[in-house]
């Protein structure tokens, strides 16, 4: 079957629901949605077993953006390799969960069909991202993702209770619609500033090569001398890009007020979709990475500072979701640090393991807010696992794999993480164990504060998820428990696995660490995972966390998004309403100037009454005038000589 039928089958679906909505009522519009992604897997999943050592690389459209003075032109392709066939993989098999539980969870929202075309847009936008065989195309899918994250950010623009008859519920509704209007805007504007890099990084590499094709530029890379200084720059100018596209330092503060599109959305941008285009980006282009080692060390850096940024923003946040969101920050973070390091493969496999606990975590944290009537305040919940014992279960399973506790999903991934900042450079390894320390305190406090201890909630009988919602999740946590036995040693050789499948895409770069140093390093991973399990629940029985200095400043986020504010926001607006005061002042002079020749043109307007007769009498009135005038004049003239 022919890629394009991987992007096409969900775009199918996103114009059959635009544009005949009524042809599918009720919950059809969900299901034909989930049909199209369950299609697109089952088509990833015959191309993936069928991928062999040469990649597949097809054309569409021959000729695209044709240049006609330089007789080049860029055709239109899909290329399909070990690392795009696992990506194709996550978006269409995590998607689809997602697709399903949303056909529950969004089942009362009045614009539901609408919802289901979104989704199904967000995973063709996706697949033609990691399925492209050139910048450009790469780059039509990356726009495509951020307009689809705009629209489903911003999903509930006008609130959820805009025409309820309490006034009170009506203006939290408003409250809400300019929250989740603003959230959508910042994401948008964000992520543009990201696109400016990720362009300028395609101008410079075609003025270098002259071409955007991904396997020609790697070709004419390699067989080309290098041009150390350009390949650095364009790496750099890559590197902007990723940083605004997954949410890493200094572009990170929309990500987290991403939360305010519907649950299901904050799972399939924070799992499957949008947030890890940026790590794809750099995995696709390691070739260039390879060849820029100063680049490459930004990556890595970067990577390790936003995970620790958004490790310490989570230690003390309120909002069950955005809790979730700074952990997704975090852990971008770890990847970012991978492949940094040029450990490509350890990177991807925390990106496949992390899509897994985390659409997990998220799509129980959208069971307990529907349970507790959209409530997301961690504090007013407390017992939960009483009255949802089968979520309580899975979202345990989530934590576990996230906090890096054998044999969960997250232990294996993370530890190929430090293992390789630990071959590169200490301070990296100790930020990165840090946090890992870190992770795990804020999922336990997450645990504990929403399943364990008493009920503090303002629901009388909250109801676990039903089994439409209850099905992925089980799933999910299936794989989050065991998916990190993908890449154990095989017992031929002993290579792992995932490892071994992936070095057909990207080269796999072995640390030269011995198996003592190895051992000591898992231990101490497991130790910090454990040490911050056990520091969650002294907090829980204490909870000193909240009052300390540190406590505040993790509420806040650092006081990053005040430091922006103060630094971009206040004075923007300050210029915008100084421009707004002198526009005010032009319109107002402009204004009565209009208004005066409006006046003198109202006096004359009894002119045109629409009479004849009365056009007659002023055509005699006109004409006895100037006979008058004449006449005085002759007369004048007369009495003059």
């Amino acid at each position: 079957m022919p890629l394009y039928l991987l992007p096409l089958l969900p775009l199918l679906g996103f114009a059959l629901l635009m544009l005949l909505p009524k042809a599918f009522p009720g919950k059809t519009g969900g299901w034909l949605a989930s049909g199209t992604v369950l299609a697109a897997f089952i088509i990833a999943l015959t191309r993936y077993l069928g991928l062999g050592g040469t990649p597949d690389q097809e054309t569409v459209i021959a000729n695209w953006l044709p240049n006609m003075a330089l007789g080049k032109n860029l055709s239109v392709g899909f290329y399909l390799d070990q690392l795009s066939s696992v990506m194709t993989l996550i978006i269409t098999g995590i998607g689809f969960l997602i697709h399903v539980y949303s056909v529950s969870y969004m089942s009362h929202d009045a614009k539901f069909t609408r919802f289901f075309a979104f989704l199904n847009f967000f995973v063709s936008m996706m697949l033609i991202l990691v399925l492209a065989d050139s910048y450009p195309l790469m780059f039509v899918g990356w726009e495509g993702v951020g307009m689809a994250s705009y629209l489903l950010i911003g999903f509930w623009f006008n609130g959820r209770n805009s025409e309820a008859s309490d006034r009170d519920v009506r203006e939290a509704s408003d409250r809400e619609a300019v929250a989740n209007s603003n959230a959508a805007r910042k994401a948008f504007i964000m992520n543009r500033i990201g696109d400016l890099g990720f362009m300028l990084g395609m101008f410079l590499l075609y003025k270098l090569y002259g071409t955007l094709n991904i396997p020609e530029l790697a070709a004419r890379v390699e067989g080309a001398s290098v041009v150390q200084a350009g390949i650095e720059l364009a790496c750099l100018f890559l590197l902007v890009g990723a940083v605004g596209k997954s949410g890493q330092l200094p572009l990170t503060t929309w990500l987290p007020d991403a939360m305010a599109g519907p649950t299901p959305v904050s799972a399939l941008i924070h799992a499957a979709t949008m947030v890890t285009a940026g790590v794809y980006l750099v995995a696709r282009s390691n070739f260039l990475y390879d060849l820029a080692p100063n680049a490459s060390m930004w990556v890595a850096w970067v990577g390790a500072l936003t995970a620790l940024y958004g490790a310490l923003s989570a230690l003390n946040q309120h909002d069950i979701k955005k809790i979730l969101a700074y952990s997704t920050v975090s852990q971008l973070g770890y990847m970012f640090l991978a492949v940094g390091l040029h450990s490509y493969s350890a990177g991807v496999f925390h990106l496949l393991t992390h899509a897994f606990f985390k659409a997990l975590l998220f799509l129980c944290a959208g069971a307990v807010i529907h349970a507790l009537h959209e409530e997301q305040d961690v504090r007013l919940m407390g017992g939960m696992r009483r009255f949802m014992p089968m979520t309580h279960l899975f979202s345990l399973m989530g934590v576990l794999a996230i906090a890096g506790i054998p044999i969960w999903s997250g232990f294996f991934s993370k530890d190929a993480i430090l293992a390789a900042a630990f071959d590169a450079n200490p301070l990296l390894y100790l930020i990165g164990l840090g946090v890992a320390f870190l992770t795990a305190f804020y999922m336990g406090r997450w645990y504990f504060l929403v399943w364990r201890g008493t009920y503090r909630g303002h629901v009388a009988h909250p109801h676990e998820a039903d089994p439409i919602m209850l099905a992925p999740l089980g799933i999910l946590a299936a794989l989050a428990t065991l998916g990190g036995f993908l890449n154990i040693p095989t017992f031929l050789g002993g290579n792992h696995a995932f490892d071994s499948f992936l070095s057909k895409a990207v080269p796999v770069h072995a640390h030269e660490i011995a198996h003592s140093t190895e051992l000591i390093l898992t231990l101490l991973a497991v130790g910090a995972g454990l040490g911050g399990l056990f520091w969650a629940w002294t907090e829980h029985r204490r909870g000193l966390l909240a009052h300390g200095p540190l406590g505040r400043t993790s509420a806040a986020a650092l006081y990053l998004n005040d430091l922006y504010d103060g630094l971009f926001s206040n004075p923007s607006r300050g210029v915008a309403y100084g421009l707004d005061v002198v526009d005010r002042g032009v319109d107002g002079t402009v204004g009565g100037i209009a208004r005066s020749a409006s006046g003198t043109g109202t006096a004359f307007t009894w002119w045109q009454s629409g009479f004849v007769r009365a056009y007659a009498v002023s055509m005699l009135l006109g004409t006895a005038l100037m006979v008058g005038y004449w006449a005085l004049k002759t007369i004048g003239m007369g009495g003059g000589q």
